[in-house]
Formats: C-alpha cells, structure tokens, sequence
C-alpha cells in the first residue's frame, strides 16, 4: 500500500463529507426559518402546511453529517485502523439511513402507500430530485472511499501517521 494513496482517499473523503455537509445544512436552515416564521414554535408537528423540520429526516441527516465530516477529519489527522472501521460501519448506516427515506418518499410520491405523518421535507418532488437523495449521493460516495481505505488496512494492517 502507497501511504500517500491513502491519504488523499481519506482527504477526498473528508471533503465530500464537507460539500454534503454545506449542502445538508443549507437546505435545513431554510426549512426552520421558514417553519419557525410561519406558526412561531417549532412544537407543532401536525395539521402543518409545511413539515416541521424535527419530524422530517433533514434534521437527522444533516446531524448525522455533522457526526461523521468531524469524524473524517479525525481519521485524516490520526488515522487508525479501528476509528476508520468505525467511520466506515457509521457511513454504511447513513447510507441504509438516507436510502429509506428516499424509498419511502418513492413510496409516498408514487402512492404505493400512504402515511399519516410525512418524513418528507419535499412533499410532492420527485424522490430524485429531494435533498435527501443528494444526501444518499453524498454518504454512498464517502462510504465506498472508506470502504477502498479498509481494504487497504486488510492488506497492509496499518494507515499512514
């Protein structure tokens, strides 16, 4: 394994942590705003016109890429195996996470079921064209980054220091 290979696999890591991360929040910011603005509380979670940003999936992914770009950038200064595993386990989740809820706004969209309360943050969007389908793009391409960096430490049990 070439260390420098590595390290710039867990740079481009933690840069597209970086960019989902903007991106994540530069849509939630809005949504709270905009919820906040119109009914003065962020308590009211039904009988909504728009979706209150605490029960919707944004706040949770956008967390959720918080947690994992200070996570990468954690690994990128003192990478270890285990953190590394760690990270790639948590990325794996996030993918499982986001790619449910654009299956379930597909399920919503395309009315293969109904729900009594949204997750949605786009009500009527196509699922490919939701946030959270960028944020899927997002967590699956830091996921096979990390997954690349774990199949190097599997062939030379050690990331660069």
């Amino acid at each position: 394994m070439k260390v420098p290979q590595t390290k710039v696999l867990l740079g481009i890591q933690v840069a597209t942590l970086f960019v989902g991360t903007v991106f994540a929040w530069s849509k939630l910011i809005p949504q709270l705003t905009n919820f906040y603005a119109l009914y003065g509380t962020f308590s009211r979670v039904s009988d909504c016109v728009v979706p209150n940003p605490f029960v919707t999936a944004c706040l949770y992914g956008s967390l959720a890429f918080i947690v994992a770009l200070f996570w990468s950038v954690h690994v990128y200064i003192a990478p270890t195996n285990t953190s590394e595993r760690y990270l790639r386990n948590f990325l794996m989740f996030c993918v499982a996470f986001a790619g449910s809820v654009v299956l379930s706004e597909a399920g919503e969209y395309y009315h293969w079921y109904s729900s009594a309360v949204s997750v949605t943050c786009s009500p009527g969007v196509s699922p490919l064209a939701t946030p959270c389908f960028a944020g899927l793009i997002f967590f699956l391409i830091a996921c096979l980054v990390s997954v690349v960096v774990t199949g190097r430490q599997r062939q030379s049990d050690t990331l660069p220091g």
